[in-house]
């Protein structure tokens, strides 16, 4: 709000009219008439607006200042034809897809943690379960059949045994004669876990590879060492969460080959 604007008085008027304005605003909020806290900060405006609007010199000043700032504010500067010259649009900052993928990987980083965790932890039960001295179970051979796998250069054929328990144990075909149907069988298998290892029968051992301690070893090898690393660097962003990730993989993985094979 300008002076003009305090004392209610166009631009263009006068000193008298000014004056006349300036008197009637202060009679009304003079502290002394008007018992309204806000008047005394008024009555303070209007002695100031009148303070520069009743003396010619003072208002030629505020007049010439109204104007240039109304000029500042409506003039537009024109555009200068030579490209280099024209002023920069304000670039707008946009986060790479580093930066949110950064920030997607901090959000879960707890999940990841707990994962890594989880994943050690199963990871240890398989370790101890492989180290602990073996189970032995003598059992029998209830059914034998054959099966071939194909490869692109070769066949293999298979003895495969059913025993008593429900185990299926594949043995390389050269070895069948050894394992005929109702032929007694010893089954060694993990302490805790009951995952059969190797297969005895008259006085020939047979290790049993489809498991996860035969051929597949590598999958709880592989999730004991990235858990771990994943529990030791769990609080840092990018090596904590794809440890939690990739173990986690693993897990699905290893859940797998105990359940289908």
């Amino acid at each position: 709000m300008n002076y003009y604007q305090v004392l209610g008085v166009r631009q263009t008027a006068g000193v008298d009219e000014i004056k006349r304005a300036f008197r009637k605003l202060a009679i009304k909020y003079h502290p002394d008439k008007n018992p309204d806290p806000q008047a005394e900060e008024v009555f303070k405006q209007v002695n100031e607006a009148y303070d520069v609007l009743g003396d010619p010199v003072k208002k030629t000043a505020y007049d010439l200042q109204l104007l240039d700032a109304f000029s500042t504010m409506v003039t537009a500067v024109p555009k200068h034809r030579d490209p280099a010259y024209h002023p920069e649009r304000p670039k707008v900052y946009r986060k790479s897809e580093k930066q949110r993928i950064r920030e997607l990987m901090q959000q879960y980083l707890s999940y990841t943690a707990v994962t890594s965790v989880i994943c050690f932890v199963i990871s240890t039960i398989f370790l101890v379960d492989f180290l602990w001295p073996q189970h032995v179970t003598q059992e029998s051979i209830v059914s034998v059949a054959t099966r071939r796998t194909y490869s692109r250069n070769s066949t293999t054929t298979w003895w495969v045994v059913n025993t008593s328990t429900g185990h299926a144990i594949d043995i390389p075909f050269q070895f069948s004669d050894y394992y005929p149907k109702g032929e007694s069988i010893r089954i060694h298998s993990s302490y805790f876990l009951q995952i059969p290892r190797k297969a005895e029968v008259r006085q020939h051992a047979q290790r049993i590879g489809n498991t996860i301690y035969g051929n597949f070893i590598f999958a709880p090898a592989a999730l004991l060492m990235i858990s771990g690393l994943g529990v030791a660097l769990r609080k840092n962003v990018d090596y904590g969460f794809n440890l939690g990730v990739t173990s986690f993989v693993i897990l699905v993985f290893l859940i797998f080959i105990v359940l289908i094979i």
